[in-house]
């Protein structure tokens, strides 16, 4: 009775270690798949910010008031928002986008120089 229970015991425990390799690869499939998720959205969340955007003025109206008044470069909300978080004077940051336009990129390499 005692060998069949130790054959039991051996049994279940090379099932366990079996089960324990196989969940630390789904892990580092999940892992992969959540970087590459990551990645993907900084991609599309840069290139949505770059993209022109579209004016419904009429071309005599076209001028930005905000330029005018000396507030300094154009920042998309979303580097705004980043900004604040991270704590990134938005003077001191240069934009790469349309116009000197800043975007969230700026705010992330200017936040990593600190």
């Amino acid at each position: 009775m005692a060998k069949k229970k130790d054959k039991a015991v051996k049994s279940l425990k090379k099932d366990v270690a079996r089960l324990e390799k196989q969940n630390e690869k789904l892990a580092e499939a999940v892992e992969k798949t959540r970087e590459d998720q990551t990645a993907a959205y900084k991609e599309l969340r840069s290139l949505i910010e770059e993209r022109p955007t579209v004016q419904d003025e009429s071309p005599g109206e076209q001028e930005d008031d905000s330029r005018d008044s000396g507030e300094g470069p154009e920042v998309t909300e979303a580097a705004q928002r980043q900004a604040e978080e991270l704590g990134v004077d938005l003077s001191s940051v240069e934009g790469s986008g349309s116009g000197g336009r800043i975007l969230v990129k700026d705010v992330e390499a200017a936040a990593d120089a600190k």
